[in-house]
């Protein structure tokens, strides 16, 4: 039972050990779950909107009584009346709604892809920004880590009279800068930590484990935003079609009971019926309205218009983003390839200059500067792996790819 729950425990603890199990949990992240409840109100919005093709019934109790009336008019009146109505046709205004409806649903459906994709992107970027965090303070763990296996060795040297204080000094004060680095890199990586566990979802255990992400295969641009944004200028054409003068024709049956007293009957003849069922059928149309109706579909089709320019400008506006996304990828791989020699000649030049300062040969700020070249060269190299990795995620998503498929599967 023990090893179980050790076994429990530390598979949690490696839950979220790298970019593969954030992003589909990402997808449960209280933004995208908003986006979702969008769905579900256009769902009952049409369900709504589809009431309107069945009759509505109503029941309704009455009591009267008036302390003046003619002698042959009831002073008393009481009972009840069930009835039934319905829209026979209405002008196809209910056709409209519900094409207008559809296109919402269709809008919200993409609205919750897109939103699916923007947190997915969100993520990537957190998570990359917390490994470039993250490495930077392993490397100045490892400066810190050679300036203090000096500062041993020279506290040695100088208590045996075989070195001066002024190195020692240098090296202990470089010592103290690079603790000040690591708690400002402490305080950041908690940062990036938070924001990444906001997004996901997830509490987040540290380390973080790198994974790269694969080239995404680019094609036309179809994002899910745009997609939306069609949708919902269907929305606007369909409304302007429920500004029309077709008329209404509406029928209404109704059964009523009513008891009547207080009043002269005349023999019979003003008797008042306890029962009464009654059928009315009704047209109605605007005739005459200064051109209201006429001047509010005009309205509407204009706020389609501006609707459709606006969205043909935000694809030029994605399309040349995407282009600039599609050169990012070029330019960070050479970045990261040029970082990557770079480190391998700083790490060359580094032995080299250790090895003339531990035999006296150089004096301490020669070594410290190279040391510091060092380190500075293999936060930069790790930098543009993350950034290259990014500039991928950055182009698919510019394309409209799914970012899920860029998580590569590792053998």
């Amino acid at each position: 039972m023990r090893n179980t729950a050790l076994f429990l425990l530390a598979a949690q603890s490696l839950m979220c050990a790298d970019l593969a199990s954030l992003l589909p949990s990402a997808k449960t992240n209280l933004r995208v779950e908003s986006a979702r409840l969008e769905i579900q109100k256009s769902e009952a919005q049409l369900d709504e909107a589809k009431t309107a093709y069945f009759p509505t019934v109503t029941a309704t109790a009455l009591y009267k009584k008036k302390d003046k009336t003619p002698a042959f008019e009831p002073n008393k009146i009481q009972g009840a009346e069930i009835g039934a109505q319905i829209s026979v046709f209405d002008g196809f205004r209910r056709e409209a709604l519900l094409d207008a409806l559809h296109a919402s649903m269709s809008s919200a459906t993409h609205s919750l892809a897109q939103e699916e994709q923007n947190v997915l992107m969100e993520t990537i970027a957190a998570y990359y920004d917390y490994l470039d965090t993250q490495e930077r303070l392993n490397v100045n763990k490892e400066k810190k880590t050679e300036i203090l296996s000096e500062v041993e060795r020279y506290e040695v040297l100088v208590k045996n009279d075989l070195a001066t204080t002024d190195i020692l000094k240098s090296l202990i004060a470089s010592k103290l800068e690079t603790e000040y680095d690591e708690q400002n890199l402490k305080m950041l990586l908690e940062k990036h930590r938070k924001h990444l566990e906001l997004l996901s979802a997830t509490a987040i255990r540290e380390p973080l484990v790198y994974r790269e992400l694969a080239l995404p295969t680019l094609t036309t641009l179809e994002r899910h935003d745009l997609q939306s944004d069609r949708s919902k200028i269907d929305i606007l054409r369909n409304t302007e079609d429920r500004y029309t003068y077709l008329p209404s024709i509406t029928l209404e049956a109704k059964h009523k009971y009513m008891e009547y007293s207080g009043y002269d009957t005349m023999g019979g003849t003003n008797l008042q019926p306890l029962n009464q069922n009654e059928i009315t059928a009704s047209l109605s149309m605007t005739l005459f309205d200064m051109g209201r109706i006429a001047k509010e579909r005009e309205q509407a089709r204009i706020d389609t218009l501006k609707a459709q320019n606006l969205l043909d400008y935000k694809i030029q506006s994605l399309n040349n983003d995407a282009e600039i996304a599609l050169m990012s990828i070029q330019t960070s791989q050479n970045a990261y390839d040029a970082a990557k020699a770079e480190e391998e000649a700083r790490l060359e030049a580094f032995g080299f200059i250790k090895k003339r300062f531990e035999a006296g040969l150089l004096n301490s700020t020669t070594y410290l500067s190279e040391l510091t070249n060092l380190t500075y060269s293999r936060a930069k190299a790790r930098n543009a792996r993350n950034t290259l990795q990014v500039a991928k995620a950055s182009a698919a998503y510019a394309y409209g790819i799914d970012l899920m498929t860029l998580i590569k599967d590792e053998k």
